[in-house]
Parts: C-alpha cells; sequence; structure tokens
C-alpha cells in the first residue's frame, strides 16, 4: 500500500474518530446527566420559564389628592369575592393583608359575586345581581344600604353577606386610601360574556362591569388609588364533572387567560394598577400548591397574595407630579 494511501485512510479515520466522539458529547448534553438533572433541573420551578409576569403600577398622580387631606391612618377596601369571603378569620385574605401593612381594613367582599350583572335591569328573580360589582358602585356612591340588607333575606347564606354589607356602611370614601379588588374565576365560570366592543362599560360583561366600577371611583374619589388583582390559575368542571385547563378550555367566550388580559386592558386605560396574579403568583405550574380545589385559595394561597399585595402597598405606592413634566 502507497504510503499516501496509508496517510489519507488515516485522516479520513481521525475524522470519523472526532466525529463520533462529537455526536456523542452532543447526545451527552443534551440528555444531561443524572446529576446534572437533580442539580439543575428537578429542582427548579419550572414555572420560572417563558411566563412573563403582567404586573402594571401605575403611580398616583398628586393633582388627584389636590382635594383630600391625609389622616395619618391607611384605609383598605378589599372588594371581591371568594378569596376574601371563604375565609375571614384571622388567616382569611383581608386580615392578612391588615397584618402585613398595618392598615385598617374593611372586607366588603360577597361570595360567588361576580364584576358584572347576570341580568340587567336586576331581576327579583335573581337577588345576587345586587351583590355584583355595578350594583356595589351604586350602593357606595348612593351611601344607601337598604336594597343590600333586603335582598339578604332571601339568600340562604346569609351570615355570608352581613359582614361586607356592614363594611360597606361603615367606610367613609372620602377617608379611603386604597381599593384592593379580586375576583376568582367565577365570571370564566359562568360563562359571563368578556367584553362588548361598542360599550366599554357594558355592566353585563366582564371588563364592562369593571370598567363601570372603575370610572365611578375615578369621577368620585380621585384620590383613591385602586389595585386589581387578577384571577389565579383554575380549572373548569363541566356539568358532568369533567375538569379542563382554564388556560386551554373556552365555554364561548375565550378561555381563562382571555378574561385576564381584558380585566388588565379595562383596568389600565381606567388609569389605575393591575397585579397580575394568573402568571406571576398562582398559575399552572404551582397551582395544586396553594388551591384547595380547582379554583378557590387554600391557606398557602392566601398567605401568597396577601404577600403580593403587600409588597405592592408598602413599597410601590409612589406618587409623582403630572404638571411638573409639562
Amino acid at each position: 500500500m502507497k504510503k499516501t494511501t496509508i496517510v489519507h485512510l488515516a485522516i479520513i479515520g481521525l475524522i470519523v474518530i472526532i466525529a463520533g466522539v462529537s455526536a456523542y458529547k452532543l447526545y451527552a448534553w443534551n440528555q444531561g446527566t443524572d446529576a446534572d438533572r437533580d442539580a439543575s433541573v428537578e429542582q427548579v420551578d419550572p414555572s420560572v420559564f417563558d411566563v412573563e409576569v403582567l404586573d402594571m403600577i401605575i403611580p398616583m398622580d398628586s393633582a388627584r389628592l389636590v382635594n383630600h387631606e391625609e389622616d395619618g391612618e391607611l384605609q383598605i377596601l378589599c372588594l371581591g369575592n371568594n378569596p376574601f369571603t371563604d375565609d375571614r378569620s384571622e388567616n382569611g385574605l383581608a386580615n392578612l393583608i391588615a397584618k402585613k401593612t398595618g392598615a385598617k381594613v374593611y372586607d366588603a367582599a360577597f361570595p360567588d359575586s361576580s364584576t358584572a350583572y347576570r341580568n340587567y335591569p336586576i331581576s327579583e328573580s335573581f337577588v345576587w345581581d345586587h351583590y355584583n360589582l355595578p350594583s356595589i358602585a351604586n350602593v357606595l356612591l348612593a351611601g344607601e344600604f337598604k336594597t343590600l340588607n333586603s335582598a339578604a333575606q332571601y339568600v340562604e347564606n346569609i351570615e355570608m353577606y352581613k359582614p361586607g354589607i356592614e363594611a360597606l356602611e361603615s367606610v367613609d370614601m372620602n377617608k379611603l386610601d386604597v381599593i384592593v379588588l379580586m375576583y376568582d374565576s367565577t365570571d370564566y365560570n359562568i360563562g359571563t360574556p368578556c367584553f362588548n366592543a361598542e360599550v366599554s362599560d357594558d355592566v353585563t360583561a366582564f371588563a364592562g362591569g369593571l370598567t363601570f366600577f372603575l370610572k365611578i371611583v375615578n369621577q368620585y374619589w380621585p384620590h383613591i388609588r385602586v389595585f386589581v388583582m387578577t384571577p389565579t390559575y383554575a380549572e373548569y368542571v363541566d356539568a358532568d364533572g369533567k375538569v379542563y385547563s382554564g388556560s386551554e378550555k373556552d365555554i364561548g367566550n375565550g378561555a381563562l387567560p382571555f378574561y385576564v388580559q381584558n380585566e388588565i386592558d379595562a383596568t389600565v386605560s381606567c388609569g389605575y394598577s393591575v397585579i397580575d396574579n394568573y402568571y406571576g403568583t398562582i398559575n399552572e405550574s404551582n397551582y395544586k400548591e396553594y388551591l384547595k380545589d380547582h379554583m378557590h385559595l387554600n391557606d398557602k394561597g392566601r398567605e401568597m397574595i396577601a404577600d403580593r399585595i403587600a409588597d405592592v402597598i408598602n413599597n410601590k405606592m409612589t406618587t409623582v407630579n403630572s404638571a411638573a413634566a409639562e
């Protein structure tokens, strides 16, 4: 065999060896060793990947505080539904917020209520509409609570409604500093229309009822900061008990993330702040640790939600002078 042929074969052999080693290393790198997987994959919360938290904290314009006298006491009104009403003990969400912020907190939430009317005009055959968000806006504006007390006589769990009514009766909106508003996935679960493209404050739509409420706060109590907290991740359970991911199941008006996005859009368009629980607090990766069923918070979940809002209230309630920027 010629010397040149031997050299060529040696070179070819070397190339084959290098290619084989490289291919093996690439395969091993893609697979990872057992130690690598233990240290860097399985122990890492997968929720940290590919999740964009959609918080939007809007500073207070000092012009909105011109006619407001500070009394030195932070007062917070909690509005919404089951995140607050499922537990009103010391471990309940409203009381946790009070502990973590040092504020006086009014818990005026109502169980299973929603941001929109289910029937409009309100039908006396469905008294629960009196406790949905548009009605709460009108009650606060009028300062008249007779309707709420009258309607409560017709609900089975009346004891769950009384604390909310009493809180609304006792709060002074002119002294109030903050509204924390949180509804769970109820609107999505019952098929509330998400929005009305022609009427932004349509009180029969999820985003519309919220917009209606925020517009009233903006007009009559501009000094109040509003923090809208989105629903957490939740599942949808159909009439047969079959469970679906809320991120994927559309029962006619969009999947749950569509509701979350419309809530964010409505809130920001009215000039108020959003705290994103759907991606930023209890999401599809960690919900089993923080929900007691397909949608309701457990103790750890309430603690986590309280930590999120307390951090904002304690550290991020800034004020800006818009006139100075002109």
